[in-house]
Formats: C-alpha cells, structure tokens, sequence
C-alpha cells in the first residue's frame, strides 16, 4: 500500500480531532492507496470495517485465491486489484521455484 505522507498527515490528523474512528481511517487508507493487499491477518475490528465498507458499497474485495492475496480495493480501481493481486502471486510462485530448484 503507497501512501503518501501527507495522505498519512491528513488521516492522523482527523484521528487526532476525533473526525473518524481508527476503523474508518483504515476504509479511508484504502480508498486512498486504491488498493490494499492482504497477506497476514487482520485485526478483527479493521478486518469488520473494511467488510461493512464492502457492504456499504464503498470498497470492493476480493477473495483470497490459491497463491493470489485477499484484496481490499476503491471501487474505480478493480483492474489494478486483480493486477496486483496476479503479480503478488507470480512473485511467490517465482521464489518457491527458486527454494526448490
């Protein structure tokens, strides 16, 4: 996720005013990035943020599939979601390739 410093000076500041929540600075940090993937886990409640975004038509999602990470993403950007989903997953094929040969 690239986010630009001052995108990240912005959130923290609303946070800081008590605009938005942390949860509702993590839906915005997506919207802002485009998209996010997600490789570990998810704190529950950023995880039930981003979902109820999703619900609330505001980000889209993708599933997690074979070696492609879960993905997080702003709705007018679902071709760089699956693009970066598909390059994540060359890269991992790639570095298991390299482990086993």
């Amino acid at each position: 996720m690239n986010l630009k410093q001052n995108d990240l000076e912005q959130l923290e500041d609303l946070l800081e005013r008590g605009i938005i929540t942390p949860e509702a600075a993590n839906v915005e940090m997506v919207k802002m990035a485009r998209v996010r993937l997600i490789e570990n886990r998810l704190p529950a409640k950023v995880r039930k943020a981003l979902s109820l975004a999703v619900k609330n038509e505001e980000l889209g999602h993708l599933k997690k599939d074979g070696n492609k990470p879960e993905a997080y993403f702003h709705l007018s950007f679902a071709h760089l979601a699956r693009s970066e989903r598909s390059k994540r997953e060359r890269d991992i094929k790639k570095a298991l390739h390299s482990v086993c040969a």
